[in-house]
């Protein structure tokens, strides 16, 4: 089979939904790969699905082989790429789930260098202002603290969105997965944030072809991917059914670890939160320190940019007493005021949350409990 019709090959798969899973891996194999399965005869095909105790008729392989000429024309007029099970750069977190795609698109760059962290944050579409500030809180201090996982979510509009958006706004990089082919995105207000996520050096991933029209059910297909993709996978703000809820059981299906930001018991959309925590689904995540430790980052010592011999509990009591002076104060003054660094000082800040000594207002705004 030529290099043509070997990627013709991996395209007629994309066209088998039900095929095109890691379940079917053990038939692909047999075949001699995914080129194989066109290739092989229709009585020798007919012998492997008795082996593995399927109708004959399960997979139109004829109708997929024909389609994917129409489907290789988008993959070129919109620079789309594939990626295979059978590749180097298919995501090795995702090979190891039963059912990740055999099969998928992609846009941007899919680099994966070993020791790198991936964390998928999603939510509620319904975002409040309030949560929408803890994620990109959450992600300044990460970066803060000197970690800098790929946070992989769905670009919807809410906690996805929001996400991404802060991932670009703090330099870390973001990977978006879609539930509709890679020729469009969805909602067409967040093709610029889209394309910014390319640009930055994250990509656009999607098990669906172009030629394929978009169903509801695709957009919760997607999240077994975000899932599979992530060491961690945090719940931001969600109701109690959603498919944030399925995407944080996914998680746990595949052994992942699974966060949740708490909310007030009588809000709506942190009752899913709530009910993660409360059935010990979820880890309680109150700031970066809690995820960067979920994640295996080392947490960076606190020291003094003046003294080094400083220590916490001088710290400490430096950062209280300014904050008790001024009431309510920007981040930017108290590095000021204290001449610490900002990774010290978001370090410090973190602890003082944790203690309860603290607490953080919208705005990157401190003042004591």
């Amino acid at each position: 089979m030529n290099l043509n019709s070997s990627l013709q090959a991996r395209v007629a798969i994309s066209l088998l939904p039900k095929l095109n899973s890691g379940i079917y891996l053990p038939l692909i194999e047999k075949c001699g790969g995914l080129e194989g399965f066109f290739l092989e005869s229709d009585q020798a095909l007919q012998h492997i699905y008795q082996e593995f105790h399927m109708a004959p008729d399960s997979f139109d392989r004829k109708t997929a082989w024909q389609k994917a000429n129409t489907e290789l024309e988008q993959i070129d007029k919109h620079a789309i790429q594939l990626c295979t099970i059978e590749d180097c750069l298919y995501p090795p977190l995702l090979s190891q789930c039963e059912d990740a795609p055999l099969v998928f698109f992609y846009k941007g760059s899919l680099k994966n260098p070993p020791d790198q962290k991936y964390v998928a944050i999603v939510g509620t579409r319904h975002a409040s202002s309030l949560c929408e500030n803890k994620v990109n809180t959450l992600l300044e201090d990460l970066v803060q603290l000197g970690c800098h996982p790929i946070v992989v979510s769905g670009l919807a509009y809410g906690i996805d969105i929001t996400a991404h958006r802060a991932c670009l706004k703090n330099g870390l990089t973001t990977w978006a997965v879609l539930g509709h082919g890679l020729h469009m995105i969805y909602p067409a207000g967040h093709k610029t944030m889209a394309q910014q996520i390319i640009e930055t050096g994250g990509c656009w991933i999607s098990e669906f072809p172009c030629i394929q029209a978009v169903h509801p059910s695709n957009f919760l297909r997607r999240n077994r991917i975000i899932a599979g993709l992530c060491h961690a996978t945090l719940i931001a703000e969600s109701a109690e059914k959603g498919g944030a809820m399925s995407t944080a059981r996914l998680a746990l299906s595949y052994n992942r670890d699974v966060m949740a930001i708490p909310g007030r018991p009588d809000d709506k959309y942190s009752a899913g939160c709530n009910l993660l925590i409360k059935e010990n689904i979820a880890a309680l995540v109150e700031n970066a320190v809690d995820v960067a430790r979920i994640l295996n980052y080392p947490i960076p010592k606190i020291r003094s940019k003046q003294n080094t011999t400083t220590s916490t509990s001088e710290s400490e009591i430096l950062l209280l007493q300014l904050l008790k002076e001024k009431g309510a104060i920007y981040i930017d003054e108290l590095m000021q005021l204290s001449q610490f660094s900002s990774n010290e000082l978001a370090a410090q800040l973190l602890q003082l949350e944790l203690e309860g000594k603290i607490i953080g207002l919208p705005g990157k705004k401190y003042t004591l409990r």
